[in-house]
């Protein structure tokens, strides 16, 4: 029997993105090694967008980078295997749009857990020197983590992190947590006995938390039993594939509450960014839950947002209809039409 070939992906253990990858192809099984992109940084130099996780097809030999556009290539290459996309088109979509919510909006709390508050900076300062420079002397260590925690910190407007937009990215960390821990009391993922694209990528943006001076505490405190999935979503190789939920089931209330966040501040956030690249305008400025959220304007989310319309847009009329009841009552579907 021929020996199927390994993927490399291509990462580190501080990116978000590549631990929501590496975790899906395990649970896919997929074979792949895992190679931290620092120990090939010549190799993967010439990769657009110079994003990591990178995945490397032996096939072909290419190199694919954005974490969303991999788990497409990956679905391609490997139809019917422990799929991570829901069968219902209308799902599919609601799943795609939580899996970029969590990539393009959640990603903030990520950020701001690392490189607000000087604790964390420093931490993961150090945390990110080591993966670089380790094993070594810790002088050395220290002063790449320096290197790496001010030029971290040095984007924090570009993200949108900053003490005057801080209770909005509270809040939805605490709209996160609250999400998942009311849906571990009955399921295990948000769209049926599997986890779809959008657990994995959530997974990705929470788990650098567990290790944060600050997060950490108040994740173990009000959400525990969250903590204690994304120590099991890591690796769910043998997790048994169950069922997705079908068109007509209702959806979990963590589905639910995850769509009122997009409805809320996502959505609105995404429609002022792109009036804003619209208009040249070198600020976002847009009121989230009756604060002032302000960043600079964002090309790349600019993009997603058109990409998410034109998914909408795609789907069969019955299927819109289907889910549409549902984007109204949670703020979403006038921002997607």
């Amino acid at each position: 029997m021929k020996m199927q070939q390994r993927y490399r992906l291509i990462g580190g253990p501080g990116s978000p993105y590549s631990l929501k990858i590496r975790a899906l192809m395990r649970y896919r099984r997929i074979p792949f090694d895992w190679l931290l992109r620092a120990r090939v940084a010549g190799e993967v130099a010439h990769v657009r967008p110079p994003t990591i996780p990178i995945l490397n097809d032996p096939a072909d030999g290419s190199y694919l980078s954005d974490s969303t556009p991999i788990v497409d290539y990956l679905e391609q290459r490997h139809p019917g295997q422990r799929s991570v996309l829901p069968e219902d088109p209308g799902m599919a979509f609601l799943n795609f749009m939580l899996e970029d919510m969590s990539d393009e909006w959640a990603t903030k709390f990520m950020y701001q857990q690392r490189w607000l508050d000087e604790a964390d900076q420093e931490f993961y300062g150090h945390y990110l020197g080591w993966f670089r420079e380790g094993p070594g002397p810790w002088d050395k260590v220290a002063a790449t983590g320096a290197a790496m925690r001010d030029r971290q910190v040095g984007r924090n407007a570009m993200v949108g992190v900053s003490a005057a937009n801080r209770p909005v990215i509270d809040r939805t960390f605490k709209t996160v947590l609250g999400a998942f821990e009311s849906m571990l009391a009955d399921d295990m993922f948000l769209f049926g006995g599997r986890p779809g694209s959008a657990d994995f990528a959530f997974f990705g943006q929470m788990q650098p938390g567990t290790h944060a001076p600050g997060a950490a505490p108040v994740m173990r405190r009000d959400a525990p039993m969250t903590f204690c999935w994304l120590i099991l979503m890591d690796d769910l190789s043998g997790w048994e594939e169950g069922p997705w939920r079908g068109p007509g089931q209702a959806p979990t209330q963590a589905v639910k509450e995850l769509l009122h966040l997009c409805g809320e501040a996502y959505l609105p956030f995404f429609k002022a960014n792109a009036a804003a690249l619209r208009d040249e305008r070198d600020e976002v400025a847009v009121e989230i839950w009756g604060e002032s959220y302000r960043q600079r304007p964002f090309k790349y989310q600019g993009k997603c947002y058109g990409i998410l319309r034109q998914r909408f847009a795609a789907l069969g009329e019955a299927d819109r209809k289907a889910i549409s009841p549902l984007l109204e009552e949670t703020n979403c579907l006038e921002y997607l039409v």
